[in-house]
């Protein structure tokens, strides 16, 4: 009984569903057009607050730009560092000890006879 009831109430659903008319192309079409046009109204809307947001914070960050008193402690910091010299320490690394590569080739020691072949 219940298999029966629920297939009645499917058919007038499904009846009541295909009984309506869809709407013309026409009204489809104006409805996305005026979709289209407040999306774009409030778009606009947000570009221009953002742009004045951006000009307010911009001449705020220009208008309260106090030059900085220097102190002592800028005054030392500054004397330190026109006054000093860095040099790298590469030249100071270097080994004294020097060999002409082509002379004093050094000695390596083989890991297989010649004879054997080499090792794989």
């Amino acid at each position: 009984m219940s298999d029966k009831n629920t297939r009645e109430k499917l058919q007038k659903a499904l009846a009541a569903v295909h009984a309506e008319t869809p709407p013309a192309f026409a009204e489809v079409w104006a409805a996305a057009e005026r979709q289209n046009k407040t999306s774009r109204k409030r778009y606009a809307g947000f570009v221009a607050i953002a742009a004045a947001v951006a000009i307010g914070v911009t001449a705020f960050g220009l208008w309260s730009t106090n030059e900085v008193e220097m102190t002592d402690e800028f005054l030392i910091a500054d004397a330190l560092m026109n006054s000093t010299q860095w040099s790298a320490p590469s030249d100071l690394l270097m080994p004294e000890h020097q060999f002409d590569i082509y002379q004093d080739i050094p000695l390596l020691m083989e890991s297989t006879e010649l004879q054997e072949g080499s090792l794989l």
